[in-house]
């Protein structure tokens, strides 16, 4: 068996958790449930996930049809702010991994305002060894480029490489292209199977 090398997070629903925040909040306090949006998120947003669109400039005329009251830097600095929830358990495990030599990498899909606001506000470019966003990478999970510019960047062999995602659909996919995944369903699930692929030493 190859050894585990480099750990890779998903954000959203692993290091970010409890998720969905913002959705809960634009219901509860503006009216705009999530099937209002989901048109907007499972489209364009697309667009703007790998860097081919921007936010700011296909906002306006959805939160128009959706009623929000505000402008849209308020709608994107609400959105930053409700989902800045951080589980700590996971970030305290990167830690420990990290000391013990494990490279550690957040894979994720977001826009440029996010990543930048994760980098810098999240501190997540000082907990992570590498930061694999999609609009930097021009792609997202579950497409194969995607994992392939992590693993050229990471320069390992696939089977050193351990992916965890909330998604089942991203976790196929980089089974698919070779990698070690893992779905992640909570923290003391994710804990005993890690178990399965480092040793408990390289685990303190």
């Amino acid at each position: 068996m190859v050894a585990i090398k480099a750990v890779c997070f998903d954000a959203d629903g692993v290091v970010v958790n409890p998720q969905m925040q913002f959705s809960k909040h634009l219901k509860e306090e503006h009216g705009i449930s999530p099937e209002m949006t989901q048109g907007f998120f499972r489209g364009v947003f697309n667009d703007c996930l790998v860097g081919k669109a921007n936010l700011a400039e296909v906002l306006p005329a959805f939160l128009r049809d959706w009623g929000w009251k505000h402008s849209v830097d308020e709608f994107i600095h609400t959105w930053l702010l409700t989902d800045h929830v951080i589980d700590m358990r996971v970030i305290h495990r990167v830690q420990r991994l990290r000391r013990a030599g494990m490279i550690c990498c957040l894979t994720t899909s977001q826009e440029p305002n996010r990543a930048e606001y994760m980098k810098a506000r999240m501190g997540f470019q000082d907990i992570f060894d590498h930061l694999f966003f999609s609009c930097e990478a021009g792609y997202q999970k579950p497409d194969r480029a995607y994992y392939r510019h992590i693993e050229e960047a990471l320069a390992l062999e696939k089977k050193s490489i351990l992916f965890w995602d909330d998604s089942r659909l991203n976790v196929e996919a980089a089974r698919e292209f070779g990698w070690n995944a893992e779905i992640y369903t909570d923290f003391d699930e994710f804990e005993e199977t890690l178990k399965k692929y480092i040793a408990m030493e390289s685990r303190a």
